[in-house]
């Protein structure tokens, strides 16, 4: 696969940066959504969306975002390293979901994480 590599101002990085992260992704995701309209089915919106209807499957175990994806998971190790920070970004900023970092599982790869429904944390 190519590689293709651009110079910015540092003004234009910090614009390009700052639009990314409030579209929740990546910059080489939202480059290619905004060029090509290609978008990424793994969003942190999409994987946190999955996690709530799973609720009761998921709730008061551990989980990682392969497991809440199931055979749909289809992300190589390096891009799904920058979802999965993507995605603890996200939750971190948004406790009201329910959905909690609970460590970095049995071998420090991957990341797992908990699901208690709103009314159940009180």
């Amino acid at each position: 696969m190519p590689t293709v590599r651009f110079a910015l101002s540092e003004a234009y990085y910090e614009k390009l940066k700052k639009d990314a992260d409030e579209a929740h992704l990546n910059i080489q995701d939202y480059i290619r959504r905004k060029l090509f309209q290609i978008e990424n089915p793994f969003t942190v919106e999409e994987a946190a969306g999955r996690i709530q209807k799973q609720g009761k499957r998921l709730r008061n175990q551990t989980f990682t975002l392969p497991d809440v994806y199931g055979e749909d998971w289809t992300l190589e190790r390096g891009p799904a390293g920058v979802f999965g920070k993507n995605f603890f970004q996200y939750i971190e900023s948004h406790p009201e979901l329910g959905i909690r970092f609970a460590g970095m599982g049995k071998y420090g790869r991957r990341a797992e994480y908990t699901y208690q429904k709103e009314e159940d944390r009180q």
